[in-house]
């Protein structure tokens, strides 16, 4: 029986969430959040609701795409499949019509990150065209010992938004990309000349970056950034989407990697 494809914008808030949570449901990784956690989350990742999507076998749903964009990128955000429509090969027969559409729709890219030892699913995304672009880690504090002097000074978010998108000549991973923080709830941070970005998705403080201007680095400010940020917020956990260049900041400063990792995967549609 074919599935009936329906836009996200014929649900709510909160249908699309019990859909996405019931999707992920026996996932490797537990993934349930509240409708103010999807609603700020996808927001602030840039949510398409046109792009995105459900696949309902009559009543029920089957699968639900979460797609994000940014001019002429789009990200898979989230994509699953209900337990009992899964070993069936649907995953592939369902995004290579969505691809199509977003390329015809003038989306150049498509992005994603999967679970690096979600072998099924790498394999999912090779077989759609997609290459694995570079790891991705997610880094903890320890929990601090005697307080020190470090002074972390909080600044205004957008202004260092606005210098951060004019500044960064690199291509970061969507997550932490500047344009995340313009609505995400966060707070930002100066230390001497470093910079930081703290999200509080369901008031739980999560970094979400850190920066110092090229010119200054190697003179250990954003070691020192790391260690004033886990002194104000004790175990201080990084979001799982760092690039593996920042494994030797990150130890230096005493945060030990995450056990789950990530690909950022990409392909052309255009």
């Amino acid at each position: 029986m074919p599935f009936t494809v329906v836009p996200a914008t014929r649900f709510s808030c909160e249908q699309l969430t019990a859909m996405l949570n019931d999707c992920f449901e026996g996932y490797s990784v537990p993934v349930l959040m509240s409708v103010s956690v999807f609603a700020q989350r996808f927001g602030a990742e840039g949510l398409s609701l046109m792009d995105s999507c459900v696949w309902m076998d009559g009543d029920n749903p089957v699968a639900v795409a979460i797609i994000t964009r940014r001019g002429q990128s789009a990200r898979l955000a989230a994509f699953a499949i209900r337990p009992a429509y899964r070993g069936k090969g649907l995953g592939k027969k369902l995004l290579a019509p969505l691809m199509a559409a977003l390329g015809n729709d003038g989306v150049q890219e498509m992005w994603l990150e999967v679970i690096s030892d979600n072998q099924p699913g790498v394999a999912l995304y090779q077989s759609l065209g997609f290459t694995i672009t570079q790891g991705l880690f997610g880094y903890q504090g320890m929990q601090p010992g005697q307080a020190t002097t470090r002074s972390l000074q909080e600044t205004a978010v957008m202004p260092l938004v606005r210098t951060l998108m004019s500044a960064s000549k690199e291509r970061l991973p969507w997550l932490m990309d500047p344009a995340t923080f313009i609505t995400l709830p966060c707070r930002a941070f100066v230390h001497q000349q470093a910079y930081a970005v703290v999200s509080f998705l369901a008031n739980k403080p999560q970094l979400r970056m850190i920066y110092v201007a090229p010119e200054l680095r190697h003179r250990g400010q954003g070691r020192e950034m790391l260690r004033a940020l886990n002194q104000q917020f004790p175990a201080l956990a990084s979001v799982v989407s760092v690039p593996e260049s920042f494994t030797t900041l990150f130890a230096s400063a005493g945060y030990m990697t995450m056990p789950i990792s990530q690909y950022e995967m990409r392909a052309a549609l255009i």
